[in-house]
């Protein structure tokens, strides 16, 4: 659906993005991560043809994103992370507006816009201006909008962090929905969690670079086995470290003060059986911790010099 092969982006003979390649297929969710600065709203922008890029190319629904725009624009659904433009209009207008715009047929406007208000329950605002509209309705609306014309390839520039927690739950939600009716979706986000439930991909950009673009499942599968504890004691630190130094299964460990951070390969049983031999052991353990790498310490692996 979206192949995007040795993609670069300059400005001013500075680059802002570096040779990026990927293929997203129809279903798939990619959850675009990286730092301030590192390129994802730049690359939306370009995928969305609202940019052209420096050199390389992007292919969509088997059209050169470069060459068909008048093809490719129809196809794609672009939600930003702000709503602008329009105040004085109702919702009802804003969406009969884009309906002619999309060239929806004239005898399809009304129930498509009755549609797209029931599903982004928006039918008793109807005649609401935009401009009296809160964020969360402003967003939903963008939703509607973008819903209209059914687009098979869904852009999303951090429209996730501005909305309340239902908000967020039900843009989740949707994104999931997306995927599961075919839609191909990028989602660009600062926010980690946003990406770990809707998304089936992680791409995380970093000074203009894929520093990382896989499954999500490749996310835990990075570091194996490998998991983290965390042991807080009030006494008994000496024999701790003694029952500790005699196990193959610790990777590293590291003391400060009351806490022994390790870094181990040890089962859910044998991370249990150390807690009792601790006890055991006269181990005043106050906090006992087990923690799995991560989508964050991966961003932190690969983000990080």
């Amino acid at each position: 659906m979206i192949h995007v092969q040795e993609l670069c982006k300059s400005f001013q003979q500075k680059s802002i993005l570096t040779d990026l390649n990927f293929h997203l297929e129809a279903g798939d969710r990619l959850g675009l991560l990286g730092p301030n600065g590192s390129g994802k709203t730049l690359l939306i922008k370009i995928i969305a043809t609202l940019i052209k890029p420096t050199s390389g190319s992007i292919e969509i629904a088997g059209y050169d994103a470069m060459k068909d725009v008048r093809a490719v624009r129809p196809l794609i659904g672009y939600v930003p992370q702000t709503f602008e433009g329009y105040p004085t209009l109702s919702i009802q207008e804003y969406l009969e507006f884009f309906a002619a715009a999309y060239k929806l047929e004239k005898g399809q406007r009304a129930t498509g816009i009755q549609d797209v208000l029931d599903l982004m329950d928006l039918a008793t605002l109807r005649d609401e201006q935009i401009q009296h509209l809160s964020l969360g309705q402003k967003q939903r609306l963008c939703l509607a909008k973008t819903f209209l014309h059914d687009p098979l390839v869904w852009l999303f520039d951090a429209p996730i962090s501005p909305l309340d927690p239902q908000g967020q739950a039900e843009m989740g939600a949707l994104i999931d929905e997306l995927g599961a009716m075919g839609k191909t979706v990028i989602l660009a986000t600062n926010c980690l969690a946003d990406v770990i439930t809707p998304c089936n991909r992680v791409g995380i950009l970093n000074e203009g670079r894929l520093a990382f673009y896989g499954e999500m499942r490749a996310v835990s599968e990075r570091h194996g086995e490998r998991h983290r504890l965390e042991i807080e004691v009030a006494s008994g630190m000496d024999a701790a470290q003694a029952i500790l130094d005699e196990r193959s299964d610790v990777i590293s460990l590291q003391i400060t003060g009351a806490l022994i951070q390790i870094e181990s390969q040890m089962t859910e049983t044998e991370t249990a059986n150390l807690l009792k031999d601790l006890i055991r052991g006269d181990v005043a353990v106050l906090r006992f911790q087990r923690t799995e790498y991560g989508l964050a310490d991966l961003f932190l692996e690969v983000t990080t010099d």
